[in-house]
């Protein structure tokens, strides 16, 4: 059985949470936020690129925030109105936060907009699938490419860690470089974790290390997705007050 990269991040959090769904079948209530979130985050980055590579040379920070807000206002109205609150205040730091840099740039460049754009916003490739048959992987997996490289990326709506990123999504990303790798006979070294809420980007070295971890990972995985061998846990009440299938562990888990 193919392994999604996305069971990575479960099996981080919780072994037990992987075997319930993947094994049980217990289906995990809809996140909406976080996929609202996600795609107002990525579609006003694709509206401010748009918007910059138009821009007159003498534009102010606050003139570029108007029309930044403009277009944060338009893509929201394509959610509900009790969707849009939660998001729009976390987006207003990423519009100031756009605004500095693309007014930096612009002034940097002399107001050369096509190369300011070009400066800020590599080429994005969103959600692009993959599938290896070589190593039983597949995901869906968004990268920049620069300089004839391609860096993955994995876009987050949780906050970071102090330093670094997190492990789940250090491994998630290493197996994003891995199949983008195979997908296009390449060679990545370093990817990147965005964290959205504090507009936040994070590199990740996809060493040699990582890569035995991530495979070690995926053999576990596969214990339970495909043999169903019951995984053995240390409960930690924190991490199950947070877990959305606690009331169906308790009630159905192994545990």
């Amino acid at each position: 059985m193919s392994v999604a990269v996305s069971m990575i991040s479960e099996f981080m959090f919780c072994p037990i949470k992987l075997y319930l769904r993947e094994v049980l079948g217990v289906r995990e209530p809809m996140k909406p936020y976080a996929v609202n979130l996600r795609k107002v985050y990525l579609d006003f980055r694709a509206a401010a690129e748009s918007r910059t590579r138009k821009l007159e040379d003498d534009v102010g920070v606050e003139e570029l925030e108007a029309m930044l807000m403009e277009d944060l206002e338009r893509i929201l109205g394509d959610l509900d109105e009790d969707e849009r609150d939660p998001i729009a205040e976390p987006m207003l730091f990423e519009v100031r936060a756009m605004a500095l840099r693309i007014g930096r740039s612009m002034a940097l460049l002399r107001g050369q907009c096509d190369r300011a754009a070009s400066l800020i916003f590599p080429p994005l490739i969103r959600d692009y699938p993959i599938y290896d048959p070589s190593i039983e992987l597949h995901g869906r997996v968004s990268m920049e490419i620069s300089g004839g490289s391609y860096y993955p990326l994995k876009f987050r709506t949780s906050l970071p860690p102090a330093s670094g990123v997190w492990p789940s999504d250090s491994l998630e990303i290493t197996a994003h470089a891995i199949l983008v790798e195979r997908e296009f006979e390449t060679e990545v070294m370093v990817a990147f974790i965005d964290y959205m809420l504090p507009a936040e980007r994070r590199p990740v070295v996809i060493d040699y290390r990582r890569r035995e971890y991530l495979f070690d990972v995926l053999d576990e995985i596969r214990r339970i997705t495909d043999d169903g061998e019951v995984p053995s846990v240390d409960v930690n009440p924190s991490r199950c007050a947070g877990c959305s299938l606690a009331e169906v562990c308790a009630r159905e888990g192994p545990c």
